[in-house]
C-alpha cells in the first residue's frame, strides 16, 4: 500500500495486528507493560502508529502501522518487547493471535474540522 504523507512523499504500509484477552488477575502488570511498549515503539525508525479497539466480549485488537517489514522485524526483536511478549505468552494473555501484513489497497475519508478543512 502506498499512501500520500504531509509532505507528498508516497511510502509503503504495513501493519502489525495483535489479538488478545487479558487475564484480569494480569491487568495491572499488562497496563504498565502497554505504557512501556508505547513509549519504546514510538521511538523506532519506521514506526507510523497504532490504534487499540475493545470489542464488547473483552477481545482487544491492536493495530500498529508501520513503514516497512523491516521496521516491524526490528520492533519484534526489541529486548523490552521480547520481555513483554514473553510475560504475555506466560501469565499476562489468556489468548492472542499476532498477523503482520502489507497493506495493498486503501480507501479513506479524512476527518475534517469544524469548518470543513481537511484534518
Amino acid at each position: 500500500m502506498t499512501r500520500q504523507t504531509e509532505e507528498g512523499l508516497r511510502m509503503t504500509l504495513h501493519v502489525e495486528i495483535f489479538r488478545h484477552r487479558i487475564d484480569p488477575s494480569f491487568q495491572g502488570e499488562f497496563d504498565a507493560l502497554y505504557d512501556r511498549m508505547t513509549t519504546v515503539v514510538r521511538g523506532l525508525k519506521g514506526y507510523i502508529g497504532h490504534k487499540v479497539f475493545v470489542a464488547e466480549d473483552g477481545e482487544r485488537m491492536l493495530v500498529g502501522y508501520f513503514e516497512s517489514f523491516e521496521a516491524i522485524e526490528a520492533w519484534d526483536v526489541h529486548p523490552e518487547h521480547k520481555h513483554a511478549k514473553d510475560r504475555g505468552k506466560a501469565d499476562i494473555l489468556t489468548e492472542y493471535d499476532v498477523i503482520v501484513a502489507k497493506v495493498v489497497e486503501r480507501h479513506s475519508k479524512p476527518p475534517k474540522d469544524s469548518d470543513g478543512q481537511t484534518i
